[in-house]
């Protein structure tokens, strides 16, 4: 769940009054982070470590994320970007680029196209160059660049059992991008007072590759290994409390509990580019209290949207803690799709009042001028 981080702290600083980025510990990165991301502390400070790696130069950090659908995979992408847009000392970071991995294989070719990525990355760079750019400036920017790869899982090396030559092609050429490779990216800069043709000479060891995927198929593999007969695994039990005060026990089968290298190897990773990453993340499946936490307070929450939506006609929406808490169980069942799951339930619920806010006879007058309309458990339970 998220808190209210504080500030990066003052500490010693440098002749622009900035402070030498070796001063901003992984935890302070942590808690910049956080404030954007709810319910995934482990894999942020995997990522703390590696934005620290990265910004300070002395080893790489590349990181490969694994997560089911909504579990903020792409969410975390987004706030590191924030957090170098945010952070003074981070400005000469803020070249990030989140990219499909299939834009980067041409498929009638079966060619790996690093050129889609820097392109990509070099619009980034220009926007915080100055206006004239030399090559070295543009240069610096782009080796600078954190690249964020989605959807790496669609490019696994087998596909249905079948070799996926595209997968191969793809985490080849990625694989030499991670390793450290001398590129030369041809571009335009600011040479001698007029813009020229230049080839830049990119050193692609010096960025930060942070790939992620849902990789679907890898949880009904390990699934099934684990339940063979022989394996020597067993899921766990589980006592859980309901929204409503209830108590169950569940069998739960959680991936991280049981996913081994030479599983990945099994989905269609190529093991020398697993070997690039530093770690290999999990995310972890949302649980209520953090679905609720995200409802009730994330930046995109589908609630804080309709509460803005009300405010148009002069109404305050409000939900009650119950029923919150209700909506954020009903999505948790969904484990494939995460967060996401939260959006239909909600808007399930709320449609019908934002189509016709008297229904029912539940907005209520204020005292202090305007209407106040309250969702309420009951209305949650009609619609479950």
């Amino acid at each position: 769940m998220t808190t209210t981080a504080e500030p990066l702290a003052e500490s010693e600083t440098s002749t622009d009054g900035r402070r030498p980025l070796s001063t901003i510990k992984p935890p302070e990165i942590y808690n910049e982070l956080r404030r954007g991301v709810l319910g995934q502390g482990r894999a942020l400070r995997f990522v703390s470590v590696a934005i620290y790696k990265h910004v300070t130069g002395k080893v790489p950090g590349n990181l490969l994320m694994i997560g089911n659908s909504g579990t903020g995979k792409t969410t975390i992408m987004n706030n590191i970007q924030r957090l170098y847009n945010e952070v003074p000392e981070f400005e000469a970071f803020k070249a990030v680029t989140i990219i499909n991995a299939n834009l980067l294989v041409d498929v009638e070719r079966m060619e790996f196209q690093p050129e889609r990525l820097f392109q990509a990355v070099e619009q980034r760079a220009r926007a915080m160059c100055s206006a004239k750019p030399t090559p070295e400036e543009l240069r610096e920017a782009i080796e600078r660049a954190t690249i964020c790869i989605d959807e790496i899982d669609k490019m696994s090396a087998v596909v249905a059992g079948k070799a996926n030559a595209i997968g191969v092609v793809l985490q080849q050429g990625l694989l030499t991008l991670m390793e450290g490779e001398q590129l030369v990216f041809p571009s335009y800069a600011w040479v001698d007072g007029e813009e020229k043709r230049v080839n830049l000479s990119i050193d692609t060891g010096k960025m930060m590759f942070i790939c992620g995927g849902a990789f679907e198929g890898l949880y009904d593999q390990v699934y099934n290994r684990v339940l063979k007969p022989g394996s020597g695994e067993k899921l766990k039990t589980r006592t859980l409390r309901t929204a409503d005060g209830k108590v169950k026990m569940e069998t739960v089968f959680i991936l991280s509990d049981f996913l081994k290298p030479k599983d990945l190897f099994d989905f269609g990773m190529v093991p020398q580019f697993m070997a690039r990453f530093e770690n290999n993340v999990l995310l972890a499946d949302l649980n209520v209290d953090t679905l609720k936490a995200i409802l009730l307070q994330s930046y995109d929450s589908p609630y804080l949207r309709s509460q803005r939506y009300f405010k148009v006609m002069g109404i305050d929406l409000e939900i009650e803690d119950l029923a919150a808490a209700l909506i954020a169980e009903e999505a948790q069942r969904d484990t494939r799709t995460g967060a996401r799951a939260l959006r239909p339930i909600f808007g399930e619920l709320v449609n019908p009042f934002e189509f016709e806010p008297d229904r029912g006879g539940h907005l209520k007058e204020k005292e202090s001028g305007g209407s106040r309309l309250v969702l309420t458990a009951d209305m949650v339970r009609k619609i479950l």
